[in-house]
């Protein structure tokens, strides 16, 4: 059950909106609340909550964030992810001779930004010098994106999308060579806005001035033995990233964190599309 079922007696309808009860509400925004408390804006949610995510709408997204809803990320995605990203940050590193710190998720509470209240996340590389993030020599900070060559069949269970598998247990292929397709533009790589705003958001926060992604293409065989993965022989993009107008980019950054202030902090959720009842009728009756 994707909707969290301890929390199922903590919010009720009112007016097309979630409103969560005062004690949990208290609860969630109590710092020092270590378990329970809700979720910061991250790179990833931040797309969402401006309605340009074509996953997630700022309902979906709130309702992740005050802990009703558990999204899960596919586990052959993550399994991939663990083993192929490493590889490709040290790509990177011989590629721009720079040495990227990969964080400690754990000790670090899976987030990098600790002392902001309202945004967080974890960026994927951060320049190293002398064993401290440095970046004084203008490096780059780093995110890594694996995706496959194929488009790949999936299907909702539970609310969470999951990779469909045929007997060997290898993606079964919806359109072969077109999720290769979409990234590209008159020959150029072409990164999704969603992406732009993740590494944006980390580099605001940090202000540093440049950005890199590494793309790397996956073939299927991949997702069934990602630790025979061979970087020579797959198609690894670096494309440089600066935020070009920091003064559009604030607006976006002022817009979430009051849009934190209306929605987190109050315990009111957005009001929901249709769309939205549609999902939350999915998985609990309403």
């Amino acid at each position: 059950m994707p909707l969290v079922e301890k929390n199922i007696n903590n919010w009720k309808i009112v007016d097309d909106t979630v409103v969560l009860n005062d004690d949990y509400l208290k609860k969630g925004l109590d710092k020092s609340n270590k378990w329970g408390k809700f979720k910061k804006i991250t790179g990833t949610r931040l797309t969402s909550i401006f309605g340009l995510s074509k996953y997630n709408s700022p309902f979906k997204t709130w309702m992740q964030m005050v802990n009703l809803f558990k999204d899960d990320m596919d586990p052959t995605l993550a399994h991939v992810g663990q083993i192929i990203e490493p590889l490709i940050k040290k790509y990177v590193e011989n590629q721009t001779n720079t040495t990227y710190l990969t964080h400690d998720l754990n000790a670090i509470g899976w987030d990098a930004f600790q002392e902001n209240e309202i945004f967080g996340g974890v960026p994927d590389g951060e320049p190293l010098i002398d064993g401290k993030i440095n970046y004084s020599n203008n490096s780059p900070m780093l995110e890594i994106k694996t995706t496959s060559i194929d488009k790949i069949s999936y299907r909702s269970v539970n609310g969470n999308l999951q990779m469909q598998k045929d007997s060997n247990g290898l993606p079964i292929v919806a359109k072969k060579g077109e999720k290769k397709k979409e990234w590209f533009e008159n020959d150029l790589i072409k990164i999704p806005v969603e992406y732009k705003f993740q590494l944006g958001l980390y580099m605001y926060l940090r202000n540093v001035e440049k950005g890199i992604f590494a793309i790397g293409f996956l073939e299927p065989i991949d997702y069934l033995y990602p630790e025979k993965f061979n970087i020579n022989e797959r198609e690894i993009h670096l494309v440089e990233f600066s935020i070009s107008d920091k003064a559009k980019f604030k607006k976006y950054i002022d817009y979430a964190a009051k849009w934190f202030d209306k929605y987190i902090k109050t315990g009111i959720s957005p009001k929901m599309t249709e769309e939205d009842k549609k999902w939350l009728n999915s998985n609990k009756k309403i």
